[in-house]
């Protein structure tokens, strides 16, 4: 797969991963980059070799938000509200001024497959929105994460506000957002911004462990069990009960849920082939 000089791919062990390749602006991310990771994403959705998926950042940072360039309206790309209204802007845009930045969000929900972030240094804004997005944050102990938008004059988006008080406590979401605080690595662990705290420099390792296990799984099972995970959120329990019962269909299918079952009567270890 070739890939522009702004992220970069490789495909290991079964795991997608996915580094974020502006270190000179602390891969702060551009809508030409938010763009390209929305295609990428689509297209990782559909490979079949990609198990799961690692999002990291080259360099000193993860991710520091959005490009400065574009959020000062000053860039060659317009922004609502901010930019000369005399400058020509596309229809899809002005019904969307988040255009690719926050449909990358919702690419991290949809590539179906388990998204799992190593976060070191500056992770905020829409960083911190992208970190959300993951099914699991490890972190080390450099890392720095904040909805800084507040602190810009600007209020959080690309999900933040949904994803903050599902996974920390409400009034820590509404300090975040109310007052830009940049939570250290041991604070940001203990409020549940990070789920697993690492040594410096051990955050890349410990995230692909994790993703790589998940990789030699049975592959349909977790993708299911995530999507009815996310499913749930918006759901009532009679609505994922009925969901539950197309998901054993769908999995009893498998070769690996039979796998699953013979394992248990031969009393040994599962052999999952993903299929």
């Amino acid at each position: 797969m070739t890939t522009p000089n702004h992220y970069l791919y490789e495909l290991r062990d079964g795991v997608g991963i996915v580094t974020l390749n502006r270190p000179e602006r602390l891969n702060a991310v551009s809508w030409e980059l938010a763009a390209d990771l929305v295609k990428l994403f689509t297209e990782l959705r559909d490979d079949e070799d990609v198990r799961t998926i690692l999002l990291t950042g080259a360099g000193k940072a993860f991710c520091a938000g959005g490009d400065a360039d574009f959020v000062s309206g000053a860039g060659a790309r317009p922004l609502p509200g901010l930019s000369d209204p005399s400058i020509p802007m596309k229809r899809s845009q002005r019904k969307t001024p988040g255009g690719p930045f926050a449909a990358f969000t919702k690419a991290l929900i949809d590539v179906e497959k388990p998204v799992i972030a190593a976060i070191h240094c500056a992770c905020v804004g829409a960083g911190l929105a992208y970190a959300l997005a993951c099914d699991r944050r490890f972190a080390d102990s450099t890392a720095k994460l904040s909805a800084i938008f507040v602190k810009r004059g600007f209020s959080p988006d690309c999900g933040v506000p949904w994803f903050l008080p599902r996974i920390v406590p409400l009034p820590v979401a509404l300090q975040m957002v109310e007052t830009g605080k940049m939570f250290g690595a041991e604070e940001a662990k203990s409020v549940g911004l990070v789920d697993e705290l690492v040594p410096e420099g051990k955050d890349f390792e410990a995230a692909f462990a994790y993703a790589k296990e998940l990789a030699t799984g049975p592959s349909v099972a977790i993708d299911l069990g995530r999507r009815f995970i996310h499913k749930a959120l918006t759901s009532t329990l009679d609505e994922m009960l009925d969901y539950e019962c197309v998901a054993s269909t769908m999995t009893s299918s498998t070769r690996d849920a039979k796998e699953g079952v013979a394992s248990i009567l031969e009393k040994r270890k599962p052999e999952w082939k993903g299929f």
